[in-house]
């Protein structure tokens, strides 16, 4: 009986590998061959964002109707595939910015010029289409998605239940990458929802005791905010104008295209013509921000996070403070500051008094935290805060710090929640009291940590410390000496970080005093994977931090060409 049941787990394994290659290679064939122009290629809709997603699917589905005791033996299988299958976009990614498929000139793009552009036809009568394309504002966070999703199943590769876990943020990856390349808000909209699957079914079964709340409040706050933010685009589509074309709807005369939408937007918005005039432009602003501020998100908006971190597993941590949050910011820039820059203007002060807000409150709150899964997310919405003041700088080189900030604490942040989890999982506690002499007990362990903590307050030659000069040299210029106050929390901030370090870390931990939770067992330092994950997001921390100019190149000219194409050009 036991050879019987031995060689249909076999079987399955085999059926899994061989139809997974079938769909592989029928992707493959179904795309067109490569001419020397590359015209015909569509390295958007398959590779980066179809192929994650089906994959995906088709694993949860396989193992779904596996029972438990199968599950945990085809959990290798599936994990290696899954590994295998996140590399292939980060390959595609990592391919088209050295050019070795397509020869792509990120830097000449100008405004509303998308590369490897590709439209088809979805729901005709009302202009829906699938519209993809990316610009320097979209493929460094492609980049990263891409990066981060191999990584986080690396770190946590001995997570429980893994023939469902790592698909989960597999698809994560794949909807994430879909809301970065999508050009029609019908579209975006698809995929900013399909975001909130995958995470809140992580937070809901690998969450901790209180998952259950925490999965609900994610959602419901997130939920909430993106019916604002979509009613706000219902309305936007129905006051343009009517036209006429492909990207136009044959019943409605309208369209969701935001090519479309921005081309007319900047005609409108030129000398003393505002785009649906200023009063609507001002609603449809405050209805679009509120969706991107909750999952920013910005204070009083992010009450969500923390219980959200604090209950979800590594992985999910690892991608909701690395890619997920940064949705928030990337659809500012993308939908309401691009088509309404009137109401970028008016609110401006608003702007910058919640992201302000943000960074002094979220770092004061830090500051009383004993859990450390929770000070971590507060630290974010504090680097969230950064992030608005850049826009509100209404300075090129303020977006361009905005970017950058987007993309360093994108690396940083999973590497802070990948040292919380591994704490959790050896340690049995997130509360900071236990760390106490973890030095002498988990020596790598405690490197990461410290480095971590010494990338997130910002240490020069690490990626944070570029964001933040850039941010705080663009905000002189508008707001003066107000600098001190974000130069006081940043101090005060690295000060508790230090601080921090010396009291947990090194104090105590004398032999034969391990910490309490542990219940007198020898603590653990930390796994292979583990190790792999952190030391491959601590290389790329130093990268960029040294070679600054590899990522934020590309961020400075789409800034300069955004603002010769929304502000200049409209005379604003």
């Amino acid at each position: 009986m036991a050879s019987n049941k031995t060689l249909d787990i076999k079987n399955k394994e085999f059926m899994l590998v061989g139809g997974l290659l079938i769909i592989v290679a029928g992707i493959m064939a179904f795309f067109p061959k490569m001419n020397g122009s590359g015209e015909d290629i569509d390295l958007i809709s398959l590779p980066l964002v179809g192929f994650p997603i089906i994959v995906s699917c088709i694993l949860m589905a396989f193992a779904s109707q596996e029972s438990r005791a199968r599950r945990e033996i085809l959990a290798i299988p599936v994990k290696l595939f899954t590994l295998c299958a996140s590399l292939i976009p980060l390959a595609v990614s990592t391919a088209l910015f050295f050019d070795w498929l397509i020869l792509v000139d990120w830097s000449s793009l100008e405004y509303n010029e998308f590369a490897l552009e590709k439209e088809y036809v979805w729901i005709e009568t009302i202009g829906a289409s699938w519209h993809v394309g990316m610009d320097g504002l979209s493929f460094p966070m492609v980049w990263l998605t891409t990066f981060l999703v191999p990584i986080t199943i690396i770190t946590t590769w001995n997570e429980k239940d893994g023939a469902t876990y790592h698909p989960l943020l597999l698809m994560m990856g794949g909807a994430l990458i879909g809301v970065f390349v999508a050009l029609d808000l019908f579209l975006f909209y698809v995929f900013w929802e399909l975001t909130l699957i995958p995470m809140f079914f992580l937070i809901l079964k690998w969450g901790g005791k209180d998952r259950r709340y925490a999965a609900q409040k994610f959602f419901i706050y997130t939920f909430c905010a993106s019916v604002i933010m979509l009613l706000g685009l219902i309305t936007l589509y129905f006051l343009q104008p009517e036209g006429s074309g492909q990207q136009y709807g044959t019943v409605t005369g309208r369209t969701f295209d935001m090519t479309v939408l921005f081309t007319n937007a900047a005609a409108e918005n030129k000398g003393d013509g505002v785009f649906l005039g200023e009063d609507m432009q001002n609603i449809l602003f405050v209805m679009l921000m509120i969706g991107f501020l909750v999952k920013l998100p910005a204070v009083p908006f992010h009450t969500w996070l923390p219980d959200a971190h604090v209950q979800a597993p590594t992985g999910g941590s690892m991608l909701l403070a690395g890619v997920m949050l940064k949705m928030g910011a990337y659809g500012m820039l993308r939908i309401p500051i691009a088509i309404f820059p009137d109401a970028v203007i008016h609110y401006q002060d608003v702007i910058m008094a919640i992201g302000l807000i943000s960074l002094v409150w979220g770092a004061v709150v830090c500051l009383g935290q004993t859990n450390l899964k929770k000070m971590v997310a507060y630290s974010s919405v504090s680097h969230m805060g950064v992030i608005l003041l850049g826009i509100a700088s209404m300075q090129p080189i303020g977006y361009a710090a905005a970017l950058f900030m987007m993309f360093a604490h994108g690396i940083i942040s999973p590497m802070l929640f990948a040292v919380c989890g591994a704490f959790k999982h050896h340690y049995h506690s997130m509360e900071i009291g236990a760390m106490r002499g973890m030095a002498k007990w988990s020596p790598y362990l405690a490197v990461y940590m410290m480095f971590a903590w010494m990338a997130s307050l910002g240490l020069p030659l690490l990626a944070g410390f570029v964001a933040e000069l850039m941010v705080m040299i663009a905000f002189w210029p508008e707001y003066g000496w107000w600098i001190l106050l974000p130069g006081a929390v940043l101090a005060i901030t690295a000060a508790y970080y230090l601080w921090s370090m010396q009291r947990t870390i090194f104090e105590g931990g004398d032999d034969g005093q391990p910490p309490e939770s542990l219940h007198g067992e020898t603590p653990p330092d930390i796994t292979l994977s583990e190790n792999i994950g952190m030391i491959i997001l601590a290389i790329f921390t130093v990268i960029f931090g040294i070679f600054p100019f590899i990522a934020l190149g590309m961020m400075d000219e789409w800034t300069v060409a955004f603002f010769e194409g929304v502000f200049i050009k409209g005379g604003i």
